[in-house]
């Protein structure tokens, strides 16, 4: 009769490990920054930036269209950084499994 109750504790146990990574993911932080290291872009584990920096001989030059593009790039690194982090992250938590729908159910 109580035979599905160790599932059920194994996902509570799933449920609590997850939102610790989460929570340690929201304090961490990835950096992107551009080959030539003029702009460097940090951004946080919800995806919000931290700091950006631009070189001010960058600045100096004017080209308005260069910084947009290596803002632009800088930021898309740390991005990637944050996400494959992340991914690092739950595939510890599911054992490499890919669970489709994992993360909405334990949230």
């Amino acid at each position: 009769m109580l035979k599905g109750l160790g599932d059920l504790g194994n996902l509570m146990k799933l449920q609590r490990e997850f939102k610790s990574i989460q929570k340690r993911l929201k304090s961490t932080e990835a950096t992107g920054e551009t080959a030539d290291g003029l702009v460097k872009v940090t951004v946080n584990g919800e995806y919000s930036f931290v700091n950006v920096s631009v070189d001010q001989g960058l600045l100096d030059e004017g080209d308005k269209k260069k910084l947009e593009k290596a803002v632009a790039f800088a930021a898309n690194l740390a991005v990637e950084k944050i996400k494959e982090h992340s991914a690092q992250e739950m595939a510890r938590l599911t054992g490499g499994m890919n669970i489709p729908g994992l993360t909405d159910f334990l949230k």
